[in-house]
């Protein structure tokens, strides 16, 4: 494991010389610690850190190389336990261990999606909601000329009583999103629903849609929530001012 991180960063290492990377900062602005994490997607590879803790006020920088893309999300409610086996209630990627190296976060969970220097040469990038809510975020690119999208809402305080993920004394920690909750082609946009003609939205992802209206609220929600930029840097906050 220790060698393959080394190679993992002298990978990165050699990259970074004459890169034109893309500097991403993850804020947290909630008024507790939290556990950011990433994950790449198409082939991309990892970031230099795949998990971390973040205190309340605090935010790091993350390095991407050109063409990267992925998501990133925040876990809550995290301890290590006797063994050192470290869990989270909300966004665990169940390696056990705050770095979640290549697995996702368990839905629900709040993301902040990136494709970088994709078609056209545009940054892709959106907040989805389709694995459903656990914290309001935000993306905020640094060059003046692109727009942020946001989800600034505490979907967990509106959350339909069936749609709660609670933790054992009863605190909501997380909003599901209908196909987590219940499944079926209709509420996952699967089977004969897999045609953004015939998915449309369902009471519960208006729900969603009403407290975020930037941020995907079920599959096909793509005209009012993926946003687009050239050359520049971006901002995720946790828990961003309303």
């Amino acid at each position: 494991m220790a060698i393959a991180r080394f190679l993992l960063l002298l990978f990165f290492a050699a990259l970074l010389v004459g890169c034109q990377c893309v500097t991403f900062t993850i804020k947290n602005s909630c008024t507790s610690t939290i556990w950011p994490a990433t994950l790449n997607s198409g082939g991309s590879p990892q970031l230099t850190s795949t998990g971390f803790e973040l205190a309340a006020g605090n935010s790091t920088k993350l390095l991407a190389p050109p063409k990267w893309s992925g998501r990133m999300w925040a876990r809550t409610h995290c301890s290590t336990d006797a063994s050192g086996r470290f869990s989270c209630l909300s966004g665990d990627c169940g390696t056990g261990q705050v770095s979640c190296s290549g697995s996702g976060g368990a839905p629900p969970v709040s993301l902040a999606e990136f494709t970088l220097d994709g078609a056209d040469d545009k940054d892709f990038y959106d907040i989805s909601l389709v694995d459903g809510f656990n914290l309001p975020v935000a993306v905020a690119p640094d060059t003046r000329s692109c727009n942020s999208t946001v989800c600034p809402t505490d979907v967990n305080q509106r959350c339909p009583e069936e749609l709660k993920q609670k933790t054992d004394g009863g605190e909501v920690i997380g909003c599901k999103s209908p196909c987590l909750a219940f499944g079926g082609d209709r509420y996952c946009c699967t089977g004969v629903y897999n045609n953004p003609k015939v998915c449309k939205p369902t009471d519960y992802s208006t729900v969603f849609k009403k407290a975020c209206p930037q941020a995907y609220s079920y599959p096909y929600d793509d005209a009012t929530s993926t946003f687009t930029c050239v050359g520049s840097n971006y901002l995720i906050t946790f828990c961003p001012s309303p």
